[in-house]
């Protein structure tokens, strides 16, 4: 017999919004580690973070690249439709759409993912990266994603 398995990220994600344990570290992957992440407010589907980019994350004109922002607006995504799965259930990015608004330098910047749509086996969410100090847009995803079960521990 197996036993049943959850995905750590919505385990943790279920505890700090039933706690309403806000502004916290979110440390679970090197790259949210790297990226300072933290889970700021929130509700099942709707999750708001906050990534401390540094001057790691910039391309040759000294903003941050497009692939940090496309990992921070996955990210946001992906934590928000977790928040709305049940125990044993995880998902994986099936396709995504990114619209760069605005250009941004190193700083805190503040992303809001939010679930649209949860399916049997399909999800839609979207998510935008904002620039705190300028109160600006700077882009935003939309995408889809797979539900699936966790797969058992060996």
């Amino acid at each position: 017999m197996q036993a049943l398995n959850d995905n750590p990220d919505r385990a943790l994600l279920e505890r700090i919004i039933s706690e309403q344990a806000f502004d916290v570290a979110l440390e679970t992957t090197d790259g949210l580690k790297e990226l300072g992440a933290r889970l700021v407010n929130g509700s099942p589907g709707e999750l708001e973070f906050s990534f401390l980019v540094s001057s790691k994350a910039v391309q040759g004109n000294g903003v941050v690249s497009g692939g940090t922002l496309m990992t921070m607006l996955d990210y946001a995504m992906a934590y928000a439709v977790l928040s709305k799965l049940p125990f044993g259930k995880t998902c994986a990015t099936t396709s995504m759409t990114v619209n760069m608004q605005s250009a941004a330098r190193p700083a805190r910047l503040k992303v809001i993912g939010s679930v649209d749509r949860v399916g049997r086996q399909v999800v839609f969410a979207r998510s935008e990266v904002y620039d705190l100090e300028r109160n600006l847009l700077i882009a935003n995803a939309s995408a889809t994603f797979f539900v699936m079960d966790v797969s058992p521990r060996v």
